[in-house]
């Protein structure tokens, strides 16, 4: 692998060595601007965006040089149509960009006209291309700017039509501002709002098109008046009128290959404002008032036609869904939506294999019956049972082979369902009540039997594509944990894993995600959680797990607040390149009836999506040491109360479904309570100093439905060292086999870490 890795890097030295005589490697323009006015940070960004618009585009970059060129040339020219070869260079690779494809007359034109549309009028190109010594090729581009013009004044030139008058009265919130630059992009946009506004205003018919937007620059000054008029001479007679939602049919089981249904209205059944046709009956009737927007005699309005399609599509329960709008006269639209469902009954099969990178792996399977109509009101029940097992199949520590079982069933409703009355949204996302009662047993070898039971009960519900949140307000489990005979185990310890018990308490979970829907340069993603157990209870019964503990059902129950906060930020340095941030923290506070968090709700550190240079779940707590331990001792894994944890990434695309990472993880956890088990573990003010870290590189073969991650983790600080020689930077020994046995870490998952 490293004689693959060196001899890309010399090839890509040597990239331009592979030309033909007199030609040679295209790599970019330089941009040189004259006379310019505006500020450094407007300079650096409009010479970025000049040098996109050159064409061609030079050879990509990935990590500082040119891979896909490289490879290209490092498999030369094969002699066979098929093979390793002809693959690398064909399909991997990248032939050079020669500097005589460059045009300058073109690039200047296109240099001119971006200059134009930023309001440039007067901005003057001349450029010509540069080749060095080592036969590299660069577009020097020199600009004379000139001034930009700037907006001055805007008016509407209106009319006696009622269409101009509603443009009119809306003009306030008109993009154009006096002071602003001219910007080709804002005049696009502000036609865009203007038509967006008036399908609000039931103009049916209207498009951008019959907008014109008129740049004046004759008031001198750099100055431009811009005049929006609307293009009458092109606007048909429907344009102008506004349309009100006459009848309203819903097609509950329409079939994409049968005949023309929309003409069969015989059979309809009318609840409030619709008429559903459902022949057979398969739905009642009422679900649909439920997510339907639009009702009889309301003005047409493109954001109530939006919403009422996304919540048919988020009721789950149908495949296909679309609509059509009839005109009726002069003035009205008959709707017409076409709902094509799911098979009513469905069952699924699932297997698929895991690892850890504690040398465990083991397999899943799983299989779930659906109904996606229960009760005839778009109801789902999902009944699911899965098993599987993992073992250690190497390692100097050996863990115990686990084996898992569960079922679940889980019942959701497309609405609010509460004691009391009815809750109405308008959102674009129908909301949901969900019942979930679930059963898991573990079987841990010769050491633990745990059962635990789950009921819940609780809503799902989005305010609009990036806002959603989750509160379950009945949450109860109870645990069961049988330590078996282990006189033949050794001293295999497993701490503060046992929990038996009740945890009663609700959860909210509020996750926001700018990424959904858009490519956007900087991209945010948080998760938030707040989940409580006994609080009530344990405060009205003072209850205090040393002094006075107290039962619910002859077991006893744990108290507790836990917060975790989880946040990521993204940022899109270029079309390959990305970079990937999260800060993770997590607050748990065990008090009254409990002296810690029960074992299923503590954090953890170390594994494939979290201290990837660390044994998964044996990362502290604290300057706790629980691998290569001197006193025969070996820890199934250590948990904490508290946790933070902050990750970076660069991810690069190497090749359409390949990209590479270089990544960095640093954190820890920690127990709120001294326990004994554990010196050095509890939370204190020194906790800065306790942090673990590593770096690494990984590869990620993304297929769009899966992907396969391959992460290679090397620890660089260690907490549990002596608090000077924590980081080990010194002790790197890539030739020794026993360090790479020790500290290169390989972890193997699916999905990106975060």
């Amino acid at each position: 692998m490293s004689t693959i890795i060196c001899c890309v890097l010399i090839s890509s030295c040597s990239n331009s060595r592979h030309l033909a005589e007199g030609e040679s490697l295209f790599i970019g323009s330089k941009v040189h601007i004259k006379d310019f006015s505006g500020k450094k940070s407007e300079r650096k960004l409009l010479v970025k965006d000049l040098q996109e618009q050159v064409r061609p585009r030079p050879n990509k970059k990935s990590f500082g040089i040119r891979l896909k060129l490289s490879i290209y040339n490092l498999a030369g020219e094969p002699k066979k149509k098929k093979g390793l070869r002809n693959w690398m260079r064909t399909k991997v690779g990248e032939p050079p960009i020669m500097g005589s494809s460059v045009r300058t007359a073109a690039n200047n034109a296109l240099v001119e006209n971006y200059m134009e549309n930023r309001g440039y009028f007067t901005a003057k190109v001349k450029s010509d291309l540069v080749v060095n010594k080592k036969k590299k090729s660069t577009l020097i581009i020199d600009l004379s700017a000139g001034n930009q013009y700037f907006i001055d004044s805007v008016t509407f030139r209106q009319d006696s039509s009622e269409i101009a008058k509603d443009i009119a009265a809306n003009f306030s919130e008109s993009l154009l501002k006096p002071g602003v630059p001219y910007n080709l992009t804002l005049i696009k946009a502000e036609r865009i709002r203007i038509d967006r506004m008036l399908k609000e205003k039931g103009y049916f018919y209207f498009s951008p098109d019959y907008l014109l937007i008129v740049a004046d620059t004759g008031i001198g000054e750099n100055k431009i008046h811009a005049r929006v008029q609307l293009k009458h001479r092109e606007i048909p007679p429907e344009v102008y009128a506004k349309y009100t939602i006459n009848d309203i049919y819903i097609y509950a089981n329409y079939r994409l290959q049968g005949n023309k249904q929309d003409t069969n209205v015989a059979n309809r059944v009318q609840v409030d404002d619709y008429y559903v046709i459902d022949q057979k009956k398969k739905f009642k009737p009422e679900i649909f008032s439920q997510a339907m927007i639009f009702e009889k005699g309301d003005l047409y309005s493109m954001d109530d036609q939006n919403k009422s399609l996304s919540r048919l599509v988020n009721m789950g329960t149908f495949k296909f869904v679309k609509n059509r709008f009839d005109p009726i006269g002069d003035s009205l639209l008959d709707v017409y939506y076409y709902l094509t469902p799911y098979p009513k009954k469905s069952l699924r099969f699932e297997i698929g294999g895991l690892t850890q990178n504690d040398n465990r792996a083991g397999t899943r399977g799983t299989v779930s019956w659906k109904n996606r109509n229960t009760f005839r009101g778009a109801e789902e029940l999902l009944f699911k049972i899965n098993g599987g097992f993992e073992a250690q199949y190497s390692g100097a520590q050996k863990r115990p082979n686990i084996y898992s079982f569960g079922s679940e069933v889980n019942l959701s409703f497309p609405r609010f369902v509460v004691p009391i009355g009815s809750i109405q949204t308008q959102s674009q996302y129908l909301p949901h009540t969900l019942i979930k009662l679930k059963y898991r047993y573990e079987f841990q070898s010769e050491l633990l039997r745990i059962n635990s039971y789950t009921a819940s009960y609780g809503y799902n519900w989005k305010e609009g594509p990036r806002k959603e949140h989750q509160f379950f307000p009945i949450n109860f489990t109870y645990v069961k944990t049988d330590s078996l005979n282990r006189e033949n185990v050794g001293r295999l310890l497993y701490g503060n894993l046992i929990f038996d018990g009740i945890i009663v308490g609700p959860t909210y979970e509020f996750t926001y995600n700018s990424q959904v829907g858009t490519q956007k340069k900087h991209a945010i993603y948080f998760d938030g959680l707040i989940d409580l157990s006994g609080n009530i209870l344990g405060i009205a019964e003072n209850a205090d797990y040393a002094s006075n503990p107290k039962k619910l059902f002859g077991q006893t129950y744990a108290q507790y607040i836990k917060l975790v906060p989880d946040f990521r930020y993204y940022f899109r340095a270029s079309g390959t390149t990305n970079f990937a941030t999260r800060l993770m923290a997590g607050l748990g506070v065990p008090y009254g009836n409990s002296s810690q968090l029960p074992n299923i709700k503590q954090f953890w550190a170390g594994g494939n999506s979290d201290l990837r240079g660390f044994a998964s779940r044996l990362a502290g707590p604290g300057t706790f040491n629980a691998t290569n331990r001197t006193d025969n001792t070996s820890y199934i894994q250590t948990l904490g109360d508290i946790k933070l944890e902050a990750n970076l990434e660069v991810r690069q695309t190497l090749y359409k479904f390949l990209n590479g990472a270089l990544f960095m993880d640093a954190g820890n956890v920690w127990l709120y309570r001294e326990n004994a088990t554990y010196p050095g573990g509890k939370f204190t003010n020194n906790f800065y100093k306790e942090f673990n870290a590593n770096v690494g590189a990984g590869l990620r073969f993304d297929f769009k439905i899966l992907v396969l991650r391959l992460d290679l983790g090397m620890p660089i600080r260690k907490a549990w060292l002596p608090e000077n020689d924590r980081w080990v930077f010194d002790k790197i020994a890539f030739s020794n086999s026993q360090w790479r046995r020790e500290n290169l870490i390989l972890n193997i998952a699916i999905g990106y870490p975060f």
